[in-house]
């Protein structure tokens, strides 16, 4: 069975949900929430228990279906929430393998299901359908003692798409910054700011307490991040900005920088949607083309580079997992090159 109990924390209450089910090994998982907290207690509990999954089942004969419901139970819903519901929608496409123990699905079978899933969607989304599975086998193989060959491995995978790189010049920040002022979010303008002066991703961004922000350190401190904890240092602007925010009087240092201070479900599960309308409205109003909130973070690293701060950094302030991931950039330095290869322009004559 499922319970959520609440526990108090010096950053505030949060709710811990458990659940215990005979076969199956005990899950738990901390939410700010309580509403989360038994939205996921009763997405686990009915998966395990409709699933057929069974602790002490023979592992070489795992069927997909149990494999995956205990893949969402076990794995998934440890990862971040915005992962852990977008595993959760490719249940559908995964039936696919419906049936089908982990044994008998065969690297054939993948690649046709590649090539279905190809008829629907982009390749991207495939490309996290093929990582899915792969992740399933993985785990099923390491940690499960189940006897099987991963098929994915095997498989051409479909070519990645060309990263976006958009980017906003000098005069167009100007013009989008003056048009965030006219909104009918008051705070658009220091938003926006702060995710040209930082990097962060636009949900870091939004969904900022006080408590994140260290004004004698000028940092933020990231915590609960797509990837890994970060500190993100901030510019004397983007810190006079936040200064001109802090609420007179006293308020709690869990309370959010720009969101109300109880959001709506929609923007505590997507905080960047409270400035969507907004921001959509003063790029029109700016005339600037084919920008997307994003962006801002494509437009910040850009900056860094031109302006020659390393790679490396560039990839510790952005969250990066590998330097990879930053490389994209790199072809912004072409005229850090030049005059770089022009240093010795007069070797040999």
């Amino acid at each position: 069975m499922a319970t959520v109990k609440a526990r108090k924390r010096k950053k505030g209450t949060v709710y811990c949900a458990e659940i215990r089910i005979k076969g199956h090994p005990s899950l738990s998982q901390t939410f700010e929430r309580k509403s989360e907290a038994h939205r996921w207690a009763e997405e686990t509990e009915t998966a395990l228990r409709n699933n057929g999954y069974v602790g002490n089942a023979p592992p070489d004969d795992m069927l997909f279906d149990d494999a995956w419901a205990k893949y969402l139970a076990e794995v998934s819903a440890r990862k971040a929430p915005s992962t852990h519901r977008r595993e959760l929608a490719q249940d559908k496409p995964l039936q696919y393998f419906h049936g089908h123990t982990l044994k008998d699905i065969t690297p054939t079978m993948v690649a046709q299901f590649r090539d279905w899933r190809l008829g629907a969607v982009q390749a991207g989304t495939v490309i996290k359908d093929l990582n899915t599975v792969s992740h399933i086998f993985t785990t099923a193989v390491r940690e499960w003692g189940v006897e099987a060959a991963n098929p994915v491995l095997i498989i051409k995978k479909p070519k990645a798409p060309t990263g976006r790189l958009r980017f906003l010049t000098d005069g167009e920040i100007v013009k989008l910054l003056k048009e965030s002022r006219k909104g009918h979010r008051g705070n658009l303008y220091h938003f926006l700011l702060l995710q040209l002066h930082t990097g962060m991703r636009p949900s870091e961004g939004a969904s900022l307490t006080w408590s994140q922000i260290d004004f004698d350190g000028r940092v933020i401190d990231l915590q609960k991040t797509k990837t890994d904890p970060r500190r993100v240092p901030l510019t004397v602007p983007a810190l006079e900005t936040l200064s001109k925010l802090v609420p007179a009087g006293d308020y709690k240092c869990s309370n959010f920088v720009f969101l109300p201070k109880e959001p709506k479900m929609t923007y505590r599960r997507r905080p960047n949607q409270y400035f969507r309308e907004s921001f959509e409205a003063a790029i029109k109003r700016a005339k600037i083309s084919d920008f997307h909130m994003h962006d801002l973070r494509h437009t910040a690293a850009s900056y860094m580079i031109m302006n020659g701060v390393d790679l490396r950094t560039v990839a510790d302030i952005l969250g990066h997992k590998t330097i990879a991931m930053t490389m994209k950039y790199t072809h912004l330095l072409d005229d850090h090159k030049l005059k770089a290869i022009d240093r010795i322009a007069g070797l040999g004559l």
